[in-house]
């Protein structure tokens, strides 16, 4: 998910504005600083913000070891590896894919009384049922991630509707998709449920719709000119002038066009997908409290959550946020209502069969 890019002419220096000073007492900050003196994150890049790290760093006695991340599969995989030992404190988990690490244990269910700023985060994100698992919640929102159509406006003069342009003849070679992702919105427009609400428990009528949906994009394989896995690789595509379109995150999309790039970005008439992004506490945590503190300070001014923004290109869960962005950055992240409806959030119940279907599946793409 990293977002920055090397260009000529379009660089994304998106730089982090300053945020207010953290507000906690003299006295709180000598005993955090008392009681741990690090607090180890892994997040993805511009999660944390250098404006934000110095801050707290500085005003806390609190060190912060920054591990950056860039995939969810292998995360869980080094968390897994350190059999409850974990060198982390805090993680960053798609919401789309949480539960995976709630149900292998790896992670620590959020203390909402430890967290009084908890009522900082927009109400919709706050109670969204992605952050909750058996009952417990397991993570904070931090950032919300819509997919959809990127396309260069000068390359492709008229406003796609349908996902059916990604398949055409006339762009050949010129498009690109992370494939996992895209899959569950080809399902969609082939008519089956990407988000396989509909299949409930039957996982055998997800599998029909599955390989579908696989068979159709390896009969489609010669028209894409790359799978790509990291953001930056898809702005790469674009500002060389390799693709005209792709199936691409709000992120790097909305970095694109803020900078200034022929770009605009859509949902078409068959869907696209929404989830968030959020910091979950890992089991055991080494540094609990600090831990606590950090995400407390953290929703405690929207200047963070527009720091964000600025860093990632994405929308922040704060509250108060988009009254600090400007008309540009408002402009590059928003959507239309009708757009807007066309989302589907992806379903934690059933995501935790259909994501091994369709990731299964995406490597037989791939080999084909």
């Amino acid at each position: 998910m990293t977002m920055k890019i090397n260009r000529r002419h379009f660089g994304l220096g998106v730089a982090a504005t300053g945020v207010a000073a953290l507000s906690s007492p003299a006295y709180l900050r000598r005993a955090y600083a008392q009681k741990g003196s690090s607090l180890n994150i892994w997040a993805y890049d511009g999660f944390v913000t250098d404006s934000f790290r110095d801050r707290f760093e500085d005003e806390t006695g609190v060190r912060i070891n920054l591990r950056m991340i860039t995939d969810q599969s292998e995360m869980f995989n080094l968390m897994m590896a350190e059999q409850g030992n974990y060198s982390a404190d805090i993680v960053s988990c798609a919401g789309h894919r949480f539960y995976q690490f709630v149900d292998a244990g790896l992670l620590s269910p959020i203390d909402r009384d430890k967290m009084p700023n908890w009522d900082h985060i927009e109400e919709e994100y706050a109670d969204a049922s992605w952050v909750s698992r058996n009952g417990e919640v397991w993570g904070v929102p931090l950032v919300v991630v819509t997919s959809g159509l990127l396309y260069n406006t000068e390359m492709v003069p008229e406003k796609p509707d349908s996902w059916e342009i990604i398949f055409s003849e006339e762009y050949a070679g010129r498009t690109a998709y992370q494939l996992q992702n895209f899959m569950p919105m080809v399902m969609d427009y082939l008519g089956h449920d990407g988000s396989a609400v509909s299949y409930g428990d039957d996982v055998d009528a997800a599998q029909r719709a599955v390989n579908e949906t696989r068979d159709f994009l390896i009969e489609h394989k010669n028209l894409v000119r790359r799978y790509y896995d990291a953001a930056s690789e898809v702005q790469q595509l674009m500002v060389s002038g390799d693709i005209a379109l792709a199936q691409a995150g709000s992120g790097p999309s909305s970095q694109l066009i803020i900078d200034g790039f022929p770009a605009g970005y859509t949902i078409p008439r068959e869907g696209g997908q929404a989830y968030a992004y959020g910091f979950n506490i890992v089991d055991n945590a080494k540094n609990m409290d600090n831990a606590y503190h950090f995400l407390n300070q953290l929703l405690a001014d929207p200047e963070n959550g527009a720091s964000i923004v600025r860093a990632t290109g994405l929308s922040s869960t704060i509250e108060g946020t988009d009254e600090l962005l400007t008309a540009p950055e408002r402009e590059a992240l928003s959507l239309s209502r009708e757009e807007r409806s066309r989302l589907s959030w992806v379903n934690v119940e059933t995501a935790a069969f259909i994501f091994d279907l369709v990731d299964k599946a995406a490597e037989e793409v791939k080999a084909a």
